[in-house]
């Protein structure tokens, strides 16, 4: 029986709601997508290059209503119609995060309804079946501001990490790259443009653990070799150079990113590839995939940002999850729940 799921995603800075409607645990084919809105904080942010969580969680608390009634609208529903409530519980950060708990947990209370808590980390890998079937087990690359993993994903609640980084993020090297570069937040995109104007072969970067012999990440000393450069010589930083290090520097990201994957697929040479996060719409990064690897599915640009589609998705595909009304009232922002006064977590919250 097909169930109409509302997400709810509030990690950072992204406000984003969305409703589907899809046959619950079941994997066979995509779920509608109802509505989609979402308000991204970018240019407020912008001012202090980067995400400050107090303001990130006033506008959020200041958005998040209006986004609701607006998907209700687009979808042509009445809350009573909603079955299923899905929030992100974790990773996050905590005021952005208590922002939608509150709002689901607010929902479910008017509607008694069952709450599913969600890691959206995963849900952006899953964020694939929005838009196609890829078969189980695949292996998945994450790539997001605050996110690097390799994952053996066996099932929904079945998965394995393989490598991630030690530091610094994919989309954090980016961000603090373009900060040294002076070229405004967020970063990646405008990063991503320039590139496409410039010569990748101009500078050397380099890759961090490039002789590791594993899928673990590092960009920390790409962003200092950047530094120390600019230093050096802010001549790079010129008209006629930015271009050029704007791609060579974006070059060294996507080469490690790739690099790694080899020694994940080690023994799954024939599984699927999925790459879903932020960075996933980096245009070098989907060419050098494409090129290097066979059977790579990106998840749909629209869907690989923080959005709420992914965790309605993810909710539909995990009702092993599900906290039945009233025990979902007692959910935290860490996908926790007290229940006759002992702490337990769902298998999203490990």
């Amino acid at each position: 029986m097909e169930k109409i799921v509302l997400g709810i995603e509030t990690s950072c800075d992204d406000t984003s709601i969305g409703i589907l409607k899809g046959s619950l645990g079941h994997y066979d084919k995509c779920p509608e997508v109802l509505s989609h809105v979402s308000f991204s904080q970018e240019k407020i942010l912008e001012q202090w290059g980067g995400v400050v969580p107090e303001i990130a969680a006033r506008n959020h608390l200041e958005k998040i209503t209006p986004l609701l009634d607006i998907a209700m609208r687009e979808a042509s529903l009445k809350l009573s119609q909603i079955d299923i409530v899905g929030v992100t519980t974790l990773p996050g950060l905590l005021g952005p995060l208590l922002t939608g708990v509150n709002a689901a947990k607010t929902l479910c209370l008017l509607e008694k309804l069952p709450l599913n808590p969600v890691n959206h980390l995963f849900a952006h890998l899953e964020a694939i079946h929005l838009t196609e079937i890829v078969s189980y087990p695949y292996i998945g690359l994450l790539v997001s501001g605050g996110h690097s993993l390799y994952i053996y994903m066996e099932s929904p609640l079945k998965f394995k990490i393989l490598g991630s980084t030690i530091d610094d993020a994919a989309g954090e090297a980016f961000d603090k790259g373009g900060k040294l570069m002076g070229l405004g937040y967020p970063a990646g995109r405008i990063i991503d443009d320039m590139a496409k104007l410039g010569d990748k072969n101009a500078y050397d970067f380099p890759i961090g653990l490039k002789s590791s012999g594993d899928c673990k990440l590092s960009y920390s000393g790409l962003k200092t070799f950047l530094r120390h450069m600019i230093e050096k010589d802010n001549s790079v930083l010129e008209k006629e150079n930015i271009n050029n290090l704007c791609a060579s520097y974006q070059k060294a990201i996507v080469d490690a990113l790739s690099l790694k994957l080899r020694y994940a697929l080690e023994g799954n040479n024939n599984l699927p590839i999925v790459v879903g996060g932020g960075v996933a719409c980096n245009s070098a990064l989907r060419n050098e995939l494409k090129e290097k690897y066979n059977n790579v599915h990106f998840v749909a640009p629209k869907f690989c940002t923080d959005n709420g589609a992914m965790i309605a998705n993810y909710a539909l595909r995990t009702p092993e999850n599900l906290l039945n009304f009233p025990d979902c009232l007692q959910i935290d922002a860490r996908g926790r729940f007290i229940k006759k006064g002992k702490l337990h977590e769902s298998s999203q919250s490990k």
